[in-house]
C-alpha cells in the first residue's frame, strides 16, 4: 500500500532506485519548480495491483515496481494542476488520464486496454519502454517513447524520448477521420477534434468512448 513520505524522502527513494538509465536521462532533461511547504508524496514499494481504479494518492506519487490496475490511473488530485507521477516498472491499465502540467514517467511498457488522455497544457508523458493503447487523445502533447508505439486510433502523435517531438515519430494505425468516426462523442466545431477533459469525463462517467 502507498505511503506518505516527504518531498525529499520522496527525492532519496528516486535517487536509489534501480531504474534504467534512458529514465534518468528522461528525467534530468525536465525541471519541476514547487513550493515544496505545500505539497505531499506517495510511494509504493514493491509489485502493486489495483482490482478498481487508482487516483494519484499525492502531489508526488512514485511507484517502485509494475503497477497493474484494472479500471483507470486517474492523476487528478486535491490541487488545480501539477504533478509527479512515476513507476520505476511496467504499467497495465484501462485508462490513463493525465492532468495540466503533471510529468509522467514510466520506467518500463505502458498497456492500456482502452483510452491514455495526455492533452494537458505544460504537461509531459514519457515511456521509456513502448506504450500501446486502443486510443490516444494527444492534441498537440506528444508521448515519448523508448522502444516505439502501438496506437489504433488516435489525435496526436508519439515521438522518440530524445527527440523534443520531431522524430522518431510513431501515430496511429487509423488517422484522425477513422478516430472521429469511431468514437461516440461529436467533434467540436473548431479548434482539436476532442477535448481531454470530456474524454475524461466519459471515462470517470463509466460511459462508452468508441461506437
Amino acid at each position: 500500500m502507498f505511503r506518505t513520505i516527504s518531498p525529499n524522502v520522496f527525492d532519496d527513494l528516486l535517487a536509489s532506485a534501480p531504474a534504467s538509465a534512458a529514465f534518468r536521462e528522461e528525467y534530468a532533461r525536465h525541471e519541476f519548480l514547487h513550493d515544496r511547504r505545500y505539497i505531499d508524496a506517495s510511494v509504493q514499494e514493491g509489485a502493486f495491483h489495483v482490482e478498481g481504479s487508482l487516483r494519484a494518492p499525492a502531489f508526488y506519487t512514485l511507484v517502485l515496481g509494475d503497477l497493474s490496475v484494472e479500471g483507470m490511473i486517474d492523476l487528478r488530485t486535491s490541487y488545480d494542476s501539477g504533478g509527479l507521477f512515476i513507476v520505476i516498472g511496467n504499467v497495465w491499465c484501462e485508462h490513463f488520464i493525465s492532468e495540466d502540467s503533471a510529468g509522467v514517467f514510466i520506467d518500463g511498457d505502458l498497456h492500456a486496454g482502452g483510452a491514455v488522455v495526455i492533452a494537458y497544457s505544460d504537461s509531459s508523458f514519457s515511456v521509456v519502454g513502448s506504450l500501446r493503447a486502443r486510443l490516444l487523445i494527444g492534441n498537440d502533447q506528444w508521448a515519448s517513447v523508448g522502444s516505439g508505439a502501438v496506437i489504433d486510433y488516435g489525435i496526436g502523435y508519439c515521438a522518440a524520448l530524445e527527440s523534443d517531438g520531431r522524430s522518431g515519430i510513431v501515430r496511429p494505425l487509423h488517422d484522425e477521420r477513422a478516430t472521429i468516426q469511431a468514437l461516440i462523442l461529436q467533434p467540436q466545431e473548431e479548434g482539436w477534434p476532442f477535448d481531454a477533459e470530456e474524454i475524461a469525463k466519459r471515462i470517470r462517467s463509466g460511459e462508452p468512448l468508441f461506437k
